[in-house]
């Protein structure tokens, strides 16, 4: 059975099976932890009619508790709460991202009605160290929802339905009352490498399936880290969670999560004594129970607060993780489309109707018989935030800044930018990774350094979506593309040509929003899919189209980009040994 093959059945085995149309199915397996508990699943499912039964067995299996959960029903259909007097047909979205949280009200047509956005930054205090307290998390989504409910006034009571996406590769570690125990270890956090290094160091560790790929950025490695490093705190841990998990159970007293941010945890820890995890020596903690992205894993609690109070008892959809939910707001979930998320850090990836194993990409199953390959990177508009802020120091707004360095007179010789400022992720999976400009000459000026910047971004997503085509064996029919970066027509012309595809971009910066409103839509059941609900929206597509001289000009400096890869990454890991032990000789 090949790497696909075993993924595939091991997910198949692990969980419930992605509900069919209308329907939502929630399960897991939860193995181990510090205490023989786990999560309830929620008992007030309001309108969801019963077809099946709820069910929990729990085992003694060497040592660990076992416990699993079913249960299925049909999925919510309409509003289930407010008087009779007051409608229910707003649907309340949530965005956490890698440099704040993002907030809005989308009315029945997917306008989004109101908008509130809180910046947030992770304490990143040395190289490879990226951490966040998930306090900022619920402190960020409480003002949020304050303003938007100074914002929309008596129509914040008219709310049907909540939907959360959040980044992933992201740890928030939870005791067994559900309280946090330590900070989130951010998902660029690098730290683990030495429990890497010993972990695949072991011949049955690393011809295990699932250890492909194993490195720092996996959750498994910060499980190790924290049981080497802080066991204090390791002793406490109960359950492993997402960001978006741990406001759904702030928001509903519940700890749940979904299937697809979970893929990489629950690979870790199916097979019992065989498992990833009891390789490496480690009992983990819980896997809580998994849900589609549209089941409900609760309602709001009461509360004191004013805001919170007049959200009471709305029903609360699972969600995913922040590129999943990009995708689908972008409409990007059909086989044979691309995507990608241009945020601080960009997502790129192909989705097929077959899993497909490419070298240094994730193949990841995204639901009703669709595949992700591809993955997320480390590096994007930060790059050019960068650059720019290096070479304009003044106050001005970043946008007028970038404009004018832009403005600036090009030199006609090439420039090539490998953008790995902090590392890379896929493909390369390397913390020491750094960044190069290469054929950088006297004559080149701002406005040369800054394309670079941005012509290397692109170029790093082609080299993903090429491996993920030529695994696939077929060629992307278009490029979704949304986040921040997507609202540049500059950038995504450079895109255009500098992928060779045409870029289909959605201007507006609220991609994960709109693919939660579209979570909620299909949980409540006025949506038949995801692809429906955003077609039914009306929100607006910009196309680019390469530009045939241009594209011509970048296949050629692309095959040089690609080339030089290997001898950057040498470079960079001869550096980073030198940083890490700058006396040591040789």
């Amino acid at each position: 059975m090949g790497t696909s093959e075993a993924s595939a059945d091991r997910w198949s085995r692990l969980h419930v099976p992605f509900p069919p149309e209308g329907e939502t199915i929630g399960g897991g397996a939860s193995v181990g932890g510090a205490v023989g508990h786990a999560a309830w699943i929620a008992a007030d499912r309001g309108p969801v009619q019963r077809r099946g039964r709820s069910a929990l067995r729990r085992a003694r299996r060497g040592g660990r508790a076992v416990a699993k959960f079913v249960w299925s029903g049909r999925a919510a259909r309409g509003p289930t709460r407010g008087e009779a007097d007051v409608p229910t047909d707003r649907i309340l979205t949530l965005d956490l991202g890698g440099s704040g949280l993002k907030a809005g009200l989308f009315a029945p047509d997917g306008t989004l009605q109101a908008t509130a956005s809180v910046p947030m930054a992770f304490d990143e205090p040395r190289e490879g160290i990226s951490e966040q307290d998930p306090a900022v998390w619920w402190a960020g989504a409480r003002q949020a929802l304050s303003e938007i409910a100074a914002a929309a006034g008596p129509d914040f009571d008219r709310v049907s339905g909540i939907a959360i996406c959040g980044f992933t590769r992201t740890q928030v570690l939870l005791d067994a009352e559900g309280c946090v125990v330590r900070p989130a270890i951010g998902f660029r956090d690098a730290r683990a490498g030495a429990e890497v290094a010993a972990a695949l160091a072991r011949p049955e560790f690393a011809a295990h399936p699932a250890a492909r790929p194993f490195n720092v950025f996996h959750p498994l490695a910060r499980l190790l880290w924290v049981a080497a490093h802080e066991p204090e705190v390791w002793s406490k841990v109960a359950w492993v969670v997402e960001p978006k998990d741990h406001l759904n159970f702030r928001l509903t007293g519940r700890v749940a999560s979904d299937a697809v941010s979970q893929h990489w945890m629950a690979m870790a820890t199916a097979g019992g004594s065989d498992s990833l995890a009891a390789l490496a020596g480690i009992r983990p903690p819980a896997l809580p129970p998994l849900f589609a992205p549209h089941a409900i894993v609760g309602r709001v609690r009461p509360s004191d607060d004013p805001v919170m109070a007049r959200l009471a008892g709305v029903p609360v959809f699972c969600g995913a993780n922040d590129s999943w939910a990009a995708a689908a707001g972008l409409g990007a979930l059909a086989p044979g489309r691309a995507y990608g998320i241009s945020g601080s850090s960009e997502v790129f990836g192909l989705i097929a109707d077959h899993a497909a194993e490419a070298e240094g990409l994730l193949t990841l199953p995204w639901g009703d018989g669709l595949w992700q390959i591809g993955g997320p990177g480390l590096n994007g508009a930060n790059a050019l935030a960068w650059i720019v802020d290096r070479l304009d120091r003044s106050d001005l707004p970043f946008e007028a800044k970038l404009a004018g360095l832009l403005a600036g007179p090009r030199h006609a010789a090439p420039l090539l930018f490998l953008p790995y400022l902090v590392g890379e992720r896929t493909p390369f999976w390397d913390g020491d990774l750094r960044a190069a400009f290469l054929g950088l000459g006297a004559g080149h000026g701002p406005a040369d350094l800054v394309r670079a910047v941005m012509e290397g971004v692109a170029f790093h997503a082609r080299l993903v979506l090429e491996r993920a085509e030529a695994a696939v064996g077929r060629r992307a029919s278009e490029v979704r593309l949304g986040g921040g970066g997507a609202a540049s027509s500059v950038w995504n012309q450079i895109r255009a040509d500098g992928i060779g595809r045409e870029i289909v971009a959605m201007p507006q910066r609220q991609t994960g929003l709109a693919g939660c409103f579209a979570v909620a839509q299909v949980g409540l059941g006025l949506a038949p899919d995801l692809a429906a609900a955003i077609d039914g929206a009306g929100l607006a597509f910009e196309r680019f189209r390469p530009d045939p001289a241009a594209a011509r000009r970048a296949d050629r400096l692309h095959a040089i980009f690609r080339e030089s890869q290997g001898f950057v990454a040498d470079v960079s890991r001869r550096l980073a040994a030198i940083d890490r032990d700058p006396s040591a000789s040789g």
